[in-house]
């Protein structure tokens, strides 16, 4: 979570001036309500089938930011600012049971009543002053008709959501050494569990509709299908030859695997080989549109019909080229190459499948990279410097100082994760200004990552 830093004469002025205190009160993001029914004399509800229903009024809920004090390090002076977000106001409630009969079990009626339910709370913490959330997106759970009890009366229990609680979005490591996958909730930066594989897993991606993570097993001619819900292995799809990479492209319904000399193309929702198409190189892109594959092979640039395996396009390079990616939607693909000590990066047009731009990088450095999300990245490895890749070229974003395996933005942007293996942890850079935002210890030496 991001802080906003102030210097220990700052913080003393904001408390002295704005009487901050420290950020103690504990957040819910739900409040419990009970509601009295009182029901007409003659008439009677049978707890054991009775059903509540709730519809609801917050238009009086109102939001407020409040800032206060968190400590950031374990000195007295390493403290920032947070915002705790404060819901004050009634939710105002209509509860109705059913069915109410008379005392001959006649009738099949309702009742209803008008509760109150007052909140002043703080339902989470921000690092924005003005993070309030939705009011509309209020929701009642947990309904449960009590039955009159020592004198009280029938009433209704349930708890009201406030906010809703923001879904998982999980970083997964593959950690060769431990033939494990960890499991990493990116919303808190808190390792949730290790996944136990059969082989060492090389590589690693999530499927983009988010319903299977493939992990490639090099050594095995094996993937393991592991599920984003349950987070366990479900399935293994078999092949012919050693996985090397795997891509996905949003909005399909395959998954495309470079393996020894075929890509295979492979049903996200069956787990099943669909084809396999001969290619001969060593690094592959796929087409935005899933029609065709770019193969590197030494200093060609071939175009791959992935229905045929024909090849229906070649780019002659005099330039040695290292590797090649694409992105979504935007049909292009950017190809990292080398000449002696100079590194080029080439942009190619899929459209015409001709060559855009050729822009000169730093000259004896090496490079790498990479895909995030839709996004593609280059790494300078010597200076850390870290690039976005455009259709107009490459620059630079951020500097990554310390050396890494891999690395995989958060959906959002808001964060850089990068895995460490002989360390054995992952430091997550807040992509603001790239600073540290936390370290995530492992115990277990993480490889390729993939959110």
């Amino acid at each position: 979570m991001r802080k906003n830093k102030l210097s220990f004469k700052e913080k003393a002025e904001a408390a002295q001036e704005e009487c901050l205190c420290f950020c103690e009160e504990e957040a819910s993001r739900e409040a419990m309500f009970q509601a009295p029914i009182e029901l007409p004399e003659g008439f009677v509800v049978d707890p054991a089938e009775a059903v509540a229903s709730v519809t609801w009024n917050a238009d009086s809920l109102s939001c407020v930011s409040e800032r206060c004090l968190i400590q950031t390090g374990p000195e007295p002076d390493e403290v920032g600012v947070q915002f705790a977000v404060r819901l004050q106001g009634t939710v105002t409630l209509l509860v109705s049971v059913s069915p109410v009969r008379n005392q001959y079990g006649q009738g099949d009626g309702a009742v209803s009543v008008i509760h109150n339910a007052e909140i002043d709370q703080v339902v989470c913490y921000s690092d924005e002053p003005e993070d309030c959330p939705d009011i509309s997106d209020i929701t009642i759970e947990n309904l449960v008709v009590v039955p009159p009890f020592y004198g009280s009366p029938l009433s209704v229990t349930g708890t009201i959501v406030l906010v809703p609680e923001p879904e998982p979005v999980y970083a997964f490591t593959a950690n060769p050494n431990d033939q494990s996958v960890s499991v990493i909730d990116t919303n808190t930066h808190a390792v949730v569990t290790t996944i136990a594989l059969p082989y060492r897993p090389t590589d690693i991606e999530v499927t983009p509709d988010k319903s299977a993570v493939f992990v490639l097993h090099f050594n095995n001619n094996v993937i393991s299908v592991i599920d984003y819900d349950t987070l366990t292995v479900t399935a293994s799809i078999m092949l012919d030859q050693p996985p090397r990479s795997i891509k996905c492209i949003p909005n399909h319904e395959f998954a495309y695997v470079f393996a020894g000399t075929e890509i295979y193309v492979i049903g996200i929702d069956t787990l099943a080989v669909d084809r396999s198409i001969p290619v001969e190189g060593f690094d592959v892109a796929i087409d935005p549109n899933g029609l065709f594959a770019y193969v590197l092979n030494f200093g060609l640039v071939q175009k791959v019909d992935l229905s045929t395996g024909e090849v229906i396009g070649t780019i002659e390079r005099e330039l040695i080229v290292l590797s090649i990616e694409t992105n979504w939607p935007e049909r292009y693909a950017y190809v990292l190459e080398q000449e002696f000590l100079f590194n080029y990066l080439t942009v190619i047009d899929l459209n015409t499948f001709t060559i855009s731009i050729t822009q000169g990088l730093e000259p004896d450095d090496q490079y790498e990279m990479f895909t995030s999300g839709s996004e593609v990245y280059l790494l300078e490895n010597y200076t850390g410097n870290l690039y976005s890749v455009s259709p107009n070229g490459a620059g630079v974003i951020g500097n990554v100082p310390q050396p890494a395996s891999s690395f995989a933005f958060t959906p959002n942007g808001e964060f850089l994760y990068a895995t460490h293996f002989l360390e054995q942890n992952i430091t997550v850079y807040n992509t603001d200004d790239y600073s540290v935002e936390t370290i995530i210890s492992l115990g277990v030496s993480p490889g390729a990552i993939a959110i």
